[in-house]
């Protein structure tokens, strides 16, 4: 029996409240600025306005999805029951960690906390196909020494294929994955094998994980992210549209091969088609495996590149098959719209930077802010003010699962760092995004690197001079709303209805101003004090 709450049927009340509202405020909007045609507006104001008008409904739209999903998550909707008492013991579980090139000790450390496991029925295979054959020699001989059997292989399509070759030379009813920096809590592949004997309606489980070196500011932001995702997958349970995240999850054999391969996200294409073909993951909410984060900006930047180009890529691969699918009936409406919320959560979450490229054109051009009657462009403070309370809504969320869930030592005093790393990272990724929506999330053998650096300096440059013009815009539109209709030279735009564009302009400027500084700052303060840099970009 899956979890239920009240609290859960109120939250979606509000919910539904809230959509309506915008869904009102979005037609009321369009009727006006059609009837503004001719009187104030000619055709390229309607259509400048319109576009401000989808990226105003939009990002809210987004926003608020995730919001509800999170304070499910915090809820724990579609929980399920199971007894380790009940667990057979004839269920065999094949652990795959694929590797390449990695350090020593940091394979020891996974291998000895899989010599540790409650549940004895299981085998560890790792995967190796590095090129630094000192790696290679010592990584044997870790798994020798704890009894996992080491397969080397040559491979140039990443990681996906090396699982793809190892899977069939494995013979375990359940295939487990876990990255090699994972070391499993000592009782996960039981619970694996439990709510698999106990729920065969599952074809995989995701497990959180959590994060044991947390030691700066970076860490925080890096960590509470992740716990974040965690959070959104509890409340995708009930939708049934729970994502593999690549480690720390257990698969029955028939739906863990093949993994896709050479795709920048090969998890989230993996979940995709599964739910796409009626299949059904659980999302177990329960620390499965200690991980570390990355150490230093660039390399997360690096990183976070990857899994949002992959993530986007998914609708440019497979929004035929959405649409097809959800017209069959094969893939309800909710888990159509679930998947697509999921692959442009970038996009929406960045949708005020366009936002304030489609004010900008308003602003110098003289164009009319056309919205629903009588308020004019208070309609701005209204729609940022919701839009600020949803974004609360979302950190409260956050933070209270963070603290609940034992992933790391979050403080409150964290969560200030927590937004400020995240509003200052926000534009780089919008990069990767488009990147996906254009088709550019293929792995390329011999070509693409699994994680590449990225020129973070040249972006952030861009960033604050864009940032300096709009803190210029800020200013100008202040002075405009402080002289009225007097032109003193600075005043660009007379609409009759008071100018609140300022506080779009103000909030995109402060985060845009800071990028360079903030990221070479970042670069001097965070070292690498696990991972060496050779075994970071490959």
């Amino acid at each position: 029996m899956e979890r239920k709450s009240n609290w859960s049927t109120i939250n979606h009340i509000v919910g539904y409240v809230l959509y309506c509202f915008i869904c009102a405020y979005f037609i009321w909007s369009l009727v006006n600025i059609s009837l503004a045609y001719k009187n104030e507006l000619n055709v390229s104001g309607i259509a400048v306005n319109i576009l401000a008008l989808l990226f105003e409904v939009l990002g809210f739209f987004f926003a608020l999805y995730f919001a509800i999903q999170l304070i499910d998550g915090v809820l724990r909707v579609g929980e399920v029951p199971y007894d380790l008492t009940k667990v057979s013991g004839q269920t065999k579980i094949s652990v795959i960690i694929p590797i390449h090139n990695v350090q020593p000790n940091v394979l020891e450390e996974t291998l000895a906390g899989f010599s540790e496991q409650t549940y004895s029925n299981y085998e560890v295979w790792v995967g190796d196909d590095s090129n630094n054959e000192r790696l290679k020699k010592s990584c044997e001989e870790i798994c020798n020494k704890y009894n996992a059997t080491y397969y080397y292989e040559p491979n140039d399509r990443f990681k996906a294929h090396m699982v793809n070759i190892v899977i069939p030379k494995t013979d375990g009813e359940l295939i487990a994955f876990f990255d090699v920096d994972h070391i499993p809590e000592p009782d996960i592949l039981e619970k694996f094998v439990a709510i698999m004997e106990q729920y065969p309606e599952y074809a995989f489980i995701q497990a959180k994980f959590g994060f044991r070196n947390v030691t700066n500011f970076l860490h925080v932001w890096e960590a509470m992210s992740l716990t974040q995702q965690f959070c959104s997958e509890n409340g995708r349970r009930p939708i049934g549209t729970v994502l593999y995240s690549g480690s720390t999850a257990a698969f029955r054999r028939e739906y863990a091969y093949p993994l896709p391969e050479c795709q920048m996200t090969e998890d989230f294409d993996h979940s995709v088609t599964l739910i796409m073909d009626g299949k059904r993951g659980y999302f177990l909410d329960e620390l499965g495996s200690m991980s570390l984060v990355p150490e230093t900006m660039p390399h997360q930047i690096s990183q976070l590149f990857r899994w949002f180009t992959g993530q986007s890529g998914i609708l440019y691969d497979h929004s035929g098959d959405i649409i097809k699918n959800t017209i069959k009936g094969k893939l309800r409406p909710r888990q159509a719209l679930d998947i697509i919320s999921s692959a442009l959560l970038v996009v929406a979450a960045t949708s005020f930077y366009f936002l304030g490229i489609f004010y900008t054109v308003l602003y110098f051009k003289k164009i009319p802010l056309i919205r629903a009657w009588f308020l004019g462009q208070l309609w701005l403070i209204i729609i940022l003010s919701l839009t600020f309370i949803i974004y609360f809504s979302t950190i409260s969320a956050t933070t209270l699962y963070t603290m609940k869930s034992a992933t790391f030592p979050l403080k409150l005093w964290h969560v200030p760092f927590f937004l400020a790393f995240g509003s200052l990272t926000a534009p780089f990724f919008l990069i990767p995004a488009f990147k996906g929506l254009f088709g550019r999330n293929k792995m390329i053998p011999g070509k693409t690197k699994w994680n590449k650096k990225i020129p973070i300096y040249r972006w952030a440059s861009f960033f604050s001079v864009t940032g300096l013009f709009f803190l210029y815009l800020t200013v100008d539109s202040i002075l405009q709303q402080l002289c009225g209709n007097f032109n003193l030279g600075f005043c660009y735009y007379t609409d009759p209805y008071i100018n609140f564009f300022f506080i779009l302009f103000g909030m995109i400027g402060l985060t845009l101003t800071f990028s360079l500084p903030f990221m070479y700052i970042s670069s001097k303060v965070f070292k690498p004090k696990i991972f060496e840099e050779k075994h970071v970009y490959h």
